[in-house]
């Protein structure tokens, strides 16, 4: 009986699939633990570590969490006590040396959020809701505070251009209240508002609780819980301006990240959206992002690979330039300094490293019957293979099979459709797969009529 081959090599270029239902024509994995979506393929995943020396740290999810400023590199680490303190500290460049400048105890002040940093090079400014930390320039010290005559207690903040943008209020100024926004004098920290609207406040335009403010280019997007407003400068009168972008809102603080020009966010809907000035794109992956729920959500960027970690304590995945694929360190913390990258927490969990196919059925709906699956791997280490098939009844699973030193493994399972999976012990750093390849006969003839049609791709 004649056999035939099915190639898989597109899907192992572009990783995990956007859309929960199966697209054939385009070619995705089902599963992807353990690599990284390169330029030319799947690569593994090199685990990031620890760049801080000389700091035993506590690991509260979402803490440790590391801010990079324009000039200041900020260190929040809550402590998992009774008191549920979080402590502040100032960070080096070269990642040595720390500096403590507040405590903030929930006794005292209550448990705050995220810590929001605006630096604006010579003043720095940074609040969680309970706190507002501040750079004094004419004193030269770090200051804490809890009330101002001018500042009012917001849960998240950022520099526009020397101006300071905030929102989510959470004390008494004017009307405001957590779905509100807030912009301050130019040059200055005052929010006091103005009869010409240079500092002032606007209600969410979806009337959503704000969650967070970045700077996108010439303008500020606001994240709240119902929707994606854009705020952008209006020169007469100096004000600004709101545009709603979508009525989708983000899931959580912290589900959020990116640069001046792209950012990427989850949304309450868990579909993963990017914006750029171009607008809001849906990236998709919702069936994946769906196994975050219950526990707040952390997108970290790092700015070296232009990579987005995104995940919980218990789940990341790495969103990379090229595709997304799950990785086995869960960090609540990712940062860079020059071309060094490190994370917090960096240890990895038992996770399988493996991959599995996309759904195939050959293009024939007879049944098959796979007799050999054959890969180009370079670079690895203790490799298996395991082959699902379905029929009528449904999926049955053959047993692990390993691979020979040809990268060649012998199995027998029928059926109507197929996926492989591949596990390793070990992948090296110049780890490459070109393709996975399975070999099968058509046990099933009764829908051929005449000459056999060519295989698919002229095999």
């Amino acid at each position: 009986m004649r056999e035939y081959e099915y190639i898989i090599d597109e899907s192992l270029t572009k990783g995990l699939n956007p859309e929960h239902k199966i697209l054939p024509l385009k070619k995705y994995l089902t599963e992807c633990v353990g690599f990284k979506c390169g330029v030319s393929g799947l690569e593994k995943y090199g685990g990031l570590s620890n760049g801080l020396i000389g700091i035993d740290l506590y690991y509260n999810w979402p803490y440790p969490q590391m801010i990079k400023g324009e000039k200041y590199n900020v260190l929040i680490v809550r402590e998992n006590t009774i008191l549920n303190e979080d402590t502040v500290y100032i960070v080096d460049d070269d990642n040595e040396h720390f500096e403590q400048i507040a405590s903030i105890d929930a006794l005292t002040h209550g448990v705050g959020s995220l810590m929001e940093l605006a630096d604006f090079g010579e003043y720095a400014f940074m609040t969680n809701g309970v706190a507002m930390i501040y750079w004094d320039p004419d004193l030269a010290i770090w200051s804490m505070i809890s009330t101002s005559p001018t500042i009012p207690m917001m849960r998240t903040v950022c520099n526009f251009k020397g101006q300071a943008i905030g929102g989510n209020i959470v004390s008494d100024w004017y009307d405001c209240d957590e779905t509100f926004y807030i912009w301050s004098r130019i040059g200055s920290m005052d929010f006091t508002h103005d009869g010409e609207n240079e500092s002032g406040y606007r209600k969410c335009p979806y009337g959503g609780v704000v969650k967070n403010v970045r700077r996108l280019g010439d303008n500020v997007v606001g994240y709240s819980s119902k929707g994606i407003t854009l705020i952008y400068p209006v020169n007469e009168p100096t004000t600004f301006g709101f545009k709603e972008l979508h009525n989708i809102g983000i899931i959580n603080q912290g589900a959020v990240n990116g640069t001046l020009d792209y950012q990427v966010y989850l949304g309450t809907d868990y579909i993963l959206r990017s914006i750029t000035s171009e607008g809001i794109k849906e990236l998709g992956y919702k069936h994946f992002m769906q196994k975050l729920e219950g526990e707040d959500v952390i997108i970290n960027y790092d700015p070296n690979n232009k990579d987005f970690y995104i995940g919980n304590s218990n789940k990341t995945f790495l969103l990379s330039p090229n595709g997304l694929t799950e990785i086995k360190q869960h960090p609540s913390t990712v940062w860079s300094n020059s071309q060094e990258t490190s994370i917090i927490p960096d240890a990895e969990d038992d996770q399988d490293i493996k991959l599995c196919s996309e759904i195939f059925d050959m293009g024939y709906k007879g049944e098959k019957t796979i007799f050999t699956v054959e890969s180009g791997i370079f670079s690895a280490s203790g490799i298996k293979d395991k082959v699902y098939a379905a029929d009528a009844v449904g999926w049955v699973e053959s047993t692990y099979v390993p691979f020979n030193n040809m990268n060649i493994s012998s199995l027998i399972i029928a059926g109507d459709m197929f996926k492989i999976e591949l596990t390793f012990e070990e992948l090296l750093d110049d780890f490459y797969i070109s393709y996975i390849k399975a070999r099968y006969k058509m046990t099933d003839l009764r829908g051929i009529r005449g000459v056999y049609a060519p295989p698919p791709r002229g095999q």
